[in-house]
C-alpha cells in the first residue's frame, strides 16, 4: 500500500493499545482497527469502541521491521505469517486491511432496513458485503462478518442501526 508493506502481529488480546503505542514508539505506522459497538450496561445502550479483531494488531512500513526488537514486548506473541513464511499480507488479508483504512480504521455503525426476517445494509461500512455476512444477531443489533484470507480467518462483529422497520411498498400494480 503505497509503497509500504501491511503487517500483522498476534498479541495478548485487552493489550492491542499497548502493543500500538509501543510499535508507534519504534517508528512504525499503526492502521487502527477499531468498531463501533452497541453494547448493554446497566440496562442501557452505549456506544464502545473495541478491537475490531481481538489479539490482532495491524502496521505497515517501508522495509521489514526488526522483528528481534518487537518480540521483545512482552505483550506480542508473533507476527502472522504464510506458509512460505512471508510475514507482509497479501490477497484478502491485505484486502481487508485496505478495506479498514478506507474508513480511517474505525469501521462505524451501519445503517439498516428489515424487509420481513431479513436485514439490508442501506448506509455504512456494511453496505455491499451482505455475502460474506454469516450471523445476524437482531437482539444486540449486530452482524458477524466473516474475514476470510490466509492468515486471518474470523467472524468480526458489527453494529447495525434500523432506521426503518415495516412493511416497505410493493412495486406489484395488480
Amino acid at each position: 500500500m503505497n509503497g509500504y508493506f501491511v503487517y500483522c502481529i498476534f498479541c495478548e488480546t485487552s493489550r492491542e493499545n499497548k502493543v500500538e503505542t509501543f510499535l508507534k514508539g519504534l517508528g512504525y505506522n499503526v492502521i487502527t482497527a477499531l468498531v463501533e459497538r452497541n453494547i448493554v450496561k446497566n440496562g442501557k445502550l452505549v456506544k464502545e469502541f473495541r478491537s475490531i479483531i481481538p489479539g490482532y494488531v495491524f502496521f505497515e512500513n517501508s522495509i521489514e521491521p526488526d522483528w528481534n526488537e518487537i518480540y521483545k514486548f512482552k505483550y506480542i506473541h508473533y507476527p502472522l505469517q504464510y506458509m512460505n513464511k512471508q510475514k507482509s499480507l497479501k490477497d484478502n488479508d491485505l484486502d481487508f486491511v485496505k478495506w479498514l483504512k478506507g474508513f480511517n480504521g474505525i469501521i462505524k455503525t451501519s445503517k439498516a432496513v428489515e424487509i420481513g426476517k431479513k436485514i439490508k445494509i442501506v448506509e455504512g461500512p456494511l453496505m455491499g458485503l451482505e455475502g460474506k455476512i454469516v450471523k445476524i444477531n437482531k437482539k444486540q443489533k449486530c452482524i458477524g462478518l466473516r474475514i476470510e484470507g490466509e492468515g486471518i480467518n474470523n467472524i468480526v462483529w458489527l453494529s447495525y442501526e434500523l432506521i426503518n422497520k415495516g412493511v416497505f411498498p410493493s412495486h406489484n400494480t395488480r
